[in-house]
């Protein structure tokens, strides 16, 4: 067994075992690679992979992992934060990246150092926060698109802090004529990709999927990828960028969901030796030696970054208790930071005694991002009692409503339930927690009350008492069984219908009392076998039966 085929074997068994104990016990798997790496390097006792095989594979990791997120940068999805966040996004990356400069410059390190430091504590972990959070949360809930938001632009901006650090910490003595060529080749670099490759790769993998073969369109998604990562550092751009802008390249084709769903799996794999290199750099008397620091930047990266964020989530009105989950979901580092350091390091810039350190603190921070969002819900929703929210445009809907709807969430869903509504002439009375959305409701003449779904006081607002119908649209289990157990607490013969993620949520609800409870994938599922029965010529009363007894089972 030659060197290369031993280091691939011991560093994937031990990321295999170590990642499987990791995610047992409810925490990223990538915390068990990192272990993983601790343990096949030189740090500890037992056996020992080849560090440079190692770090080569973790090259292409990020490769894999930067072309990935190039292919899935969405303008629209920025667009939903509002222009308030993004705005501020780089000022909060700014002060959390220059409180982490002055902490290193405080312990002595020259200041490139330092800066790659700070640059490494003032982004956040875009997998990190799906971990927390969850997809649903993450797309259906104002903090949770909050903090997608913010994620994808200190993604954007970590792409920009390589390039820009790379050339400031290389070792070559270089004018400043050449500073300025070497950022001009960069942004060649990147219109060429962009704007040329967006025309011709797709156009170029659209002839190898002609071709029928899985196993070549795989093959051609790698070389571009790779290829146009390690052609940018051909050039002296950074191996990261070089694979965004490919991404990029392809993110408006009509290939992008098949590239990306065949550059996962490759992504997953290679990725595993970046976290598994991050543990072999590793040094742990460094971080036991030094834990003040590794504590004092622990809080750059969860104070330094929650704060700003959620002081940016409650200047666009969002409530205390969203603003505050939104700050603690982006408070943690992970990936990024990591390739940031991860650059310095290989540049020479940075020492590893401090990036020991820094990766330490990062490490800290992805276990203790759970109990920060735990905090900061529970310190929200205090805040949310004793703070007023603010005011919206227009008039609240009229206390002594009778008979009427009661719409929780005023969203997608929300919305279509409360034009069926209109078009029937029923009165109804919405409730929603994402203040932009309320206050263009009412700006339009909605009946709209901004506040969470589950607390009792907004519920009363919304003359529940007297209510004829719950319509609970919100993606928030938790709320939702809230709104229901004192919606029926004030109105027993109030009729529920509510929407549910999983069919224990369903069970749960209907045990509180709801009507009926609507699982999406459940629905979906139903309507793919209507369709496709109807194509055999079944009747529609026929159809009816069989969704109606797949429903009771």
């Amino acid at each position: 067994m030659t060197g290369l085929e031993l280091t691939l074997l011991v560093a994937l068994a031990a990321a295999l075992v170590l990642g499987a104990i990791a995610h047992r016990l409810g925490a990223p798997p990538m915390l068990g690679y990192i272990v993983a790496g601790l343990a096949v390097g030189p740090a500890t006792p037992g056996p020992e992979v080849s560090r440079e095989d190692v770090l080569a594979l973790a090259d292409v990791g990020v490769a894999l992992l930067m072309f990935s997120i190039g292919l899935q940068f969405s303008l629209a999805e920025l667009r939903s934060v509002g222009a308030r966040i993004l705005a501020g996004t780089p000022v909060q990356v700014a002060l959390t990246m220059a409180v982490g400069t002055a902490t290193g410059l405080a312990m002595g390190w020259p200041l490139i150092e330092a800066l790659f430091v700070g640059g490494a504590v003032a982004v956040c972990s875009t997998v990190v926060l799906f971990k927390v959070a969850g997809e649903a949360t993450l797309h259906t809930t104002p903090y949770g698109r909050t903090a997608l938001g913010v994620s994808v632009v200190q993604d954007l901006l970590t792409v920009v802090l390589v390039v820009t650090l790379s050339a400031l910490g290389s070792r070559e003595e270089e004018t400043i004529g050449a500073l300025l060529l070497r950022v001009g080749i960069a942004v060649g670099f990147v219109a060429v990709v962009v704007i040329g490759g967006s025309r011709v790769l797709p156009r170029l993998l659209a002839i190898i999927a002609g071709l029928r073969s899985r196993e070549l369109f795989v093959i051609g998604v790698a070389v571009i990828a790779i290829g146009t990562a390690f052609a940018a550092s051909a050039l002296g751009v950074s191996v990261a960028l070089g694979a965004f802008v490919a991404g990029l390249a392809f993110a408006d084709s009509d290939l992008t969901d098949s590239v990306l769903g065949e550059i996962v799996p490759l992504r997953e794999l290679f990725s595993t030796f970046f976290f598994v290199s991050i543990g072999i750099l590793l040094q742990p008397a460094a971080i036991v030696a030094a834990w003040p620091v590794v504590i004092a930047l622990l809080l750059v990266i969860t104070l330094g970054k929650a704060v700003p964020i959620a002081g940016l989530a409650t200047l666009v009105g969002q409530r205390p208790s969203s603003a505050l989950r939104a700050g603690a979901l982006i408070g943690q580092s992970g990936e990024f930071s990591f390739v940031l350091a991860a650059t310095g390091l290989a540049l020479g810039a940075v020492e590893p005694e401090a990036f020991s350190l820094a990766m330490g603190a990062v490490v800290i921070s992805i276990v203790t991002a759970e109990p920060l969002l735990a905090g900061a819900k529970r310190l929200g929703d205090w805040l949310d009692r004793v703070v007023r929210a603010p005011p919206l445009p227009g008039d609240e809907p009229l206390p002594g409503l009778r008979r009427h709807a009661v719409i929780l969430g005023y969203g997608r869903a929300g919305r279509s339930v409360a034009r069926v509504l209109d078009s029937r002439g029923f009165a109804w009375v919405a409730v929603e927690g994402d203040y932009a959305v309320a206050r263009e409701a009412r700006e339009a003449g909605a009946a709209v009350i901004y506040g969470e779904a589950g607390t009792p006081s907004v519920l009363d607002r919304a003359s529940v008492a007297t209510a004829h119908a719950l319509v609970v649209a919100v993606p928030d289990a938790l709320a939702a069984r809230q709104a229901v157990t004192y919606a029926r607490d004030r109105n027993p013969r109030l009729e529920v219908v509510a929407r549910a993620h999983s069919e224990a949520e369903e069970a749960e609800l209907k045990a509180l009392g709801a009507l009926r409870v609507v699982v999406a994938n459940r629905e979906l599922g139903n309507e793919l076998v209507r369709h496709a029965l109807r194509l055999f010529g079944v009747s529609e009363r026929e159809v009816a039966a069989i969704l109606e007894s797949r429903r009771r089972s």
